[in-house]
Protein backbone atom coordinates (compact mmCIF):
# COMPACT_ATOMS: atom_id res chain seq x y z
CA UNK A 1 0.00 0.00 0.00
CA UNK A 2 2.89 1.89 0.84
CA UNK A 3 5.01 1.71 -2.40
CA UNK A 4 1.28 2.61 -4.16
CA UNK A 5 0.95 5.57 -2.42
CA UNK A 6 4.27 6.69 -3.04
CA UNK A 7 3.90 5.68 -6.89
CA UNK A 8 1.00 7.93 -7.01
CA UNK A 9 2.89 10.61 -5.32
CA UNK A 10 6.37 10.37 -7.97
CA UNK A 11 3.62 10.37 -10.51
CA UNK A 12 1.50 13.66 -9.08
CA UNK A 13 4.58 15.51 -8.88
CA UNK A 14 5.99 14.42 -12.36
CA UNK A 15 2.29 15.43 -13.64
CA UNK A 16 3.03 18.91 -11.79
CA UNK A 17 6.18 19.59 -12.89
CA UNK A 18 5.30 19.00 -16.49
CA UNK A 19 2.35 21.22 -16.59
CA UNK A 20 4.51 23.70 -14.72
CA UNK A 21 6.88 23.34 -17.56
CA UNK A 22 4.49 23.91 -20.06
CA UNK A 23 3.10 26.98 -18.55
CA UNK A 24 6.59 29.04 -18.28
CA UNK A 25 7.07 28.95 -21.98
CA UNK A 26 3.69 29.76 -22.82
CA UNK A 27 3.37 32.45 -20.12
CA UNK A 28 7.16 33.67 -22.09
CA UNK A 29 5.66 33.87 -25.25
CA UNK A 30 2.42 35.51 -23.98
CA UNK A 31 4.27 38.12 -22.71
CA UNK A 32 6.37 38.80 -25.64
CA UNK A 33 3.31 39.02 -27.58
CA UNK A 34 2.06 41.38 -25.41
CA UNK A 35 5.39 43.58 -26.08
CA UNK A 36 5.50 42.68 -29.42
CA UNK A 37 2.06 44.57 -29.55
CA UNK A 38 2.90 47.72 -27.44
CA UNK A 39 6.67 48.09 -29.60
CA UNK A 40 4.89 48.24 -32.70
CA UNK A 41 2.51 50.38 -31.44
CA UNK A 42 1.52 51.97 -35.22
CA UNK A 43 0.75 48.69 -36.78
CA UNK A 44 0.03 45.91 -33.81
CA UNK A 45 -0.53 41.80 -34.76
CA UNK A 46 -4.41 42.35 -35.18
CA UNK A 47 -3.62 45.04 -37.78
CA UNK A 48 -1.20 42.99 -40.05
CA UNK A 49 1.97 44.37 -42.00
CA UNK A 50 1.95 47.87 -43.25
CA UNK A 51 4.56 48.35 -45.41
CA UNK A 52 3.31 51.48 -47.20
CA UNK A 53 1.27 54.97 -45.83
CA UNK A 54 0.12 57.73 -47.98
CA UNK A 55 -0.09 61.12 -47.00
CA UNK A 56 -1.79 64.33 -48.05
CA UNK A 57 -0.66 67.43 -45.87
CA UNK A 58 -0.93 71.18 -46.45
CA UNK A 59 0.67 74.53 -44.19
CA UNK A 60 1.90 77.37 -43.85
CA UNK A 61 5.77 78.91 -44.10
CA UNK A 62 6.82 82.14 -42.97
CA UNK A 63 10.65 83.18 -44.85
CA UNK A 64 12.03 85.27 -41.69
CA UNK A 65 14.20 82.38 -40.28
CA UNK A 66 17.49 83.34 -41.62
CA UNK A 67 19.64 86.34 -42.38
CA UNK A 68 20.33 88.04 -45.92
CA UNK A 69 17.38 86.18 -47.77
CA UNK A 70 14.56 87.95 -49.03
CA UNK A 71 12.09 87.76 -45.52
CA UNK A 72 8.74 88.32 -47.38
CA UNK A 73 7.94 85.05 -48.50
CA UNK A 74 4.19 83.40 -47.55
CA UNK A 75 4.13 80.26 -48.79
CA UNK A 76 1.78 77.24 -48.29
CA UNK A 77 2.83 73.74 -49.26
CA UNK A 78 0.56 71.13 -50.65
CA UNK A 79 2.19 67.83 -50.53
CA UNK A 80 1.91 63.75 -51.56
CA UNK A 81 4.16 61.18 -50.12
CA UNK A 82 5.03 57.97 -50.05
CA UNK A 83 6.51 56.48 -47.37
CA UNK A 84 7.82 52.74 -47.51
CA UNK A 85 8.97 51.26 -44.22
CA UNK A 86 12.05 49.47 -44.64
CA UNK A 87 12.91 48.16 -41.15
CA UNK A 88 11.32 46.38 -38.12
CA UNK A 89 10.86 48.46 -34.01
CA UNK A 90 14.73 48.26 -33.39
CA UNK A 91 17.73 49.40 -30.71
CA UNK A 92 15.47 47.96 -28.40
CA UNK A 93 18.13 48.17 -25.17
CA UNK A 94 20.64 50.68 -26.73
CA UNK A 95 20.75 53.65 -24.31
CA UNK A 96 17.83 52.03 -22.35
CA UNK A 97 15.65 52.23 -25.39
CA UNK A 98 15.30 55.77 -26.19
CA UNK A 99 15.97 55.65 -29.70
CA UNK A 100 14.06 52.14 -29.87
CA UNK A 101 11.94 52.17 -33.77
CA UNK A 102 12.05 52.31 -37.51
CA UNK A 103 12.58 53.48 -40.55
CA UNK A 104 11.02 54.95 -43.48
CA UNK A 105 12.12 56.10 -47.38
CA UNK A 106 9.97 58.75 -48.26
CA UNK A 107 9.44 59.67 -52.23
CA UNK A 108 6.96 63.27 -51.76
CA UNK A 109 5.29 65.60 -54.81
CA UNK A 110 5.61 69.19 -53.88
CA UNK A 111 3.74 71.91 -55.04
CA UNK A 112 3.87 75.94 -53.05
CA UNK A 113 1.61 78.48 -53.72
CA UNK A 114 3.40 81.21 -53.10
CA UNK A 115 0.79 83.78 -51.58
CA UNK A 116 3.63 86.33 -50.72
CA UNK A 117 6.59 87.35 -52.41
CA UNK A 118 8.45 87.85 -55.96
CA UNK A 119 7.13 84.33 -57.54
CA UNK A 120 3.67 82.64 -57.67
CA UNK A 121 4.31 78.81 -56.90
CA UNK A 122 7.20 76.90 -57.08
CA UNK A 123 6.79 72.61 -57.85
CA UNK A 124 9.36 69.65 -57.18
CA UNK A 125 9.93 66.12 -56.08
CA UNK A 126 12.01 64.97 -52.99
CA UNK A 127 13.23 62.37 -51.38
CA UNK A 128 14.92 60.81 -48.32
CA UNK A 129 14.85 58.99 -44.57
CA UNK A 130 12.28 59.30 -42.20
CA UNK A 131 12.48 57.98 -37.86
CA UNK A 132 9.91 56.93 -36.11
CA UNK A 133 10.38 56.55 -32.36
CA UNK A 134 8.53 53.87 -31.16
CA UNK A 135 8.15 53.29 -27.33
CA UNK A 136 5.50 50.59 -25.17
CA UNK A 137 2.02 51.95 -25.24
CA UNK A 138 2.91 55.30 -26.89
CA UNK A 139 -0.19 56.01 -29.67
CA UNK A 140 1.73 59.37 -30.27
CA UNK A 141 5.17 58.54 -32.37
CA UNK A 142 7.77 60.97 -32.54
CA UNK A 143 9.65 61.74 -35.57
CA UNK A 144 12.57 63.12 -38.11
CA UNK A 145 12.96 63.16 -41.86
CA UNK A 146 15.13 65.13 -43.89
CA UNK A 147 14.63 64.84 -47.62
CA UNK A 148 16.56 66.26 -51.00
CA UNK A 149 15.00 67.31 -54.73
CA UNK A 150 14.87 69.25 -57.55
CA UNK A 151 12.03 71.52 -58.58
CA UNK A 152 10.68 74.75 -60.70
CA UNK A 153 9.70 78.09 -60.21
CA UNK A 154 8.17 81.07 -61.93
CA UNK A 155 11.63 82.79 -60.88
CA UNK A 156 11.84 86.44 -60.89
CA UNK A 157 14.98 87.65 -60.16
CA UNK A 158 14.58 90.98 -60.82
CA UNK A 159 11.76 91.23 -57.69
CA UNK A 160 14.63 90.08 -55.68
CA UNK A 161 13.94 86.42 -56.24
CA UNK A 162 14.96 83.17 -56.96
CA UNK A 163 17.54 83.81 -59.95
CA UNK A 164 16.58 80.75 -62.15
CA UNK A 165 13.71 78.93 -62.89
CA UNK A 166 15.27 75.54 -61.84
CA UNK A 167 16.09 74.71 -58.46
CA UNK A 168 17.60 72.43 -55.63
CA UNK A 169 16.11 71.70 -52.61
CA UNK A 170 16.15 70.22 -49.19
CA UNK A 171 13.56 70.45 -46.44
CA UNK A 172 13.70 69.26 -42.51
CA UNK A 173 11.14 68.34 -40.32
CA UNK A 174 10.08 67.11 -36.78
CA UNK A 175 7.08 66.30 -35.14
CA UNK A 176 4.54 63.28 -34.42
CA UNK A 177 2.33 60.90 -35.85
CA UNK A 178 -1.24 59.81 -33.97
CA UNK A 179 -2.47 56.57 -35.53
CA UNK A 180 -5.91 56.89 -34.98
CA UNK A 181 -6.56 53.41 -36.39
CA UNK A 182 -5.06 50.44 -38.27
CA UNK A 183 -4.78 51.99 -41.20
CA UNK A 184 -5.58 55.93 -40.69
CA UNK A 185 -2.97 57.95 -39.33
CA UNK A 186 -2.57 62.21 -38.67
CA UNK A 187 0.72 63.51 -38.61
CA UNK A 188 1.90 67.76 -37.73
CA UNK A 189 5.49 68.68 -38.37
CA UNK A 190 7.57 71.81 -38.23
CA UNK A 191 8.88 72.35 -40.94
CA UNK A 192 11.92 73.84 -42.68
CA UNK A 193 11.98 74.49 -46.29
CA UNK A 194 15.28 75.72 -48.62
CA UNK A 195 15.05 76.10 -52.20
CA UNK A 196 17.82 77.49 -54.63
CA UNK A 197 19.63 77.54 -57.67
CA UNK A 198 23.24 76.65 -56.01
CA UNK A 199 24.70 79.54 -58.06
CA UNK A 200 24.12 78.71 -61.62
CA UNK A 201 21.82 81.60 -62.22
CA UNK A 202 25.27 83.93 -61.71
CA UNK A 203 26.06 86.50 -62.94
CA UNK A 204 22.18 86.79 -62.47
CA UNK A 205 21.71 87.25 -58.50
CA UNK A 206 19.97 84.62 -56.76
CA UNK A 207 18.12 85.12 -53.41
CA UNK A 208 17.08 81.24 -51.65
CA UNK A 209 13.74 80.96 -49.78
CA UNK A 210 14.00 79.84 -46.90
CA UNK A 211 11.05 79.15 -44.81
CA UNK A 212 9.97 77.48 -41.71
CA UNK A 213 6.18 76.43 -40.39
CA UNK A 214 4.12 73.88 -39.41
CA UNK A 215 2.90 71.42 -42.04
CA UNK A 216 -0.71 68.79 -41.41
CA UNK A 217 -0.98 65.40 -42.94
CA UNK A 218 -3.32 62.64 -42.80
CA UNK A 219 -2.35 59.19 -43.95
CA UNK A 220 -3.44 55.91 -44.77
CA UNK A 221 -1.05 52.86 -44.63
CA UNK A 222 -1.54 49.33 -46.57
Amino acid sequence: MRKMNLAKKLAGAALAAALLACAIPAARAGTEMSDTKDMKGVTPPECGTKDWTIELGSGVEWSNVRAGTYDGYRIEPIELTAALAVDDVSLDHFLGGVFRGYTEFLFRGQYDVIDKGPEDWYAGAMVGPRYNFVQPGWKIIPFVEGTVGIGFADARPQLGGLGQDFNFSFEVAAGAKYQIDCNWSVRLAAQYQHVSNAGLSSPIPNNPIDALGPVLSFGYSF
